[in-house]
């Protein structure tokens, strides 16, 4: 796997040298390979870094200064990404609940050998993550409020979610709002 992401990375960049028609399909490589990072952290539950890169990636609102700024944004996304856009709503809202459940323990000194290696091909600094260094209540507070700027950002989105995708999300929701 580490060999596709470093030919992927090496071929975007080629990309990126040759000429400004490729601007679009450079700038979409690169979002879809920070994704897969994104996606990666989230699998190997390393929760902390996986909320550090979505909220560097900008595809989602976590102020509601942003809800505009990330509405104008998906007039400009590829098809690819727009296809994955509910895929990133969802695993977000559920990464949210994650951090915010009770069960939830910070695991940041451990780092795992995949985490190195996934950590190397980033896009993003390689500094251990201080997102959630507050403590559990300031934390909540802030998991809730940007829970409700994605709600308010999901409402006004362009874009058709299949019913079963809102049920989940309202899950999420609810847990997040819930939780203690």
């Amino acid at each position: 796997m580490p060999n596709v992401l470093a030919s992927a990375r090496s071929f975007a960049s080629r990309l990126s040298s040759i000429q400004n028609e490729f601007d679009r399909t450079t700038n979409t490589l690169y979002t879809l390979l920070d994704i897969y990072i994104y996606i990666e952290f989230f699998k190997s539950q390393q929760f902390e870094r996986a909320y550090e890169i979505i909220q560097k990636l900008s595809l989602l609102p976590f102020a509601h200064t942003q809800i505009d700024q990330c509405l104008e944004s998906t007039n400009y996304y590829s098809s690819e990404i727009m296809d994955c856009y509910p895929d990133i709503i969802l695993m977000t809202l559920t990464l949210m609940a994650i951090l915010a459940s009770v069960e939830y323990k910070s695991s940041a000194a451990n780092l795992s050998h995949q985490h190195l290696l996934l950590a190397a091909t980033s896009s993003f600094d390689q500094r251990t993550s201080n997102i959630l260094s507050t403590h559990k209540q300031g934390l909540l507070d802030e998991l809730k409020r940007q829970a409700d700027v994605l709600f308010r950002f999901i409402g006004l989105l362009p874009i058709k979610l299949h019913n079963h995708v809102h049920v989940q999300l309202m899950e999420c929701f609810s847990r997040i709002k819930n939780a203690c």
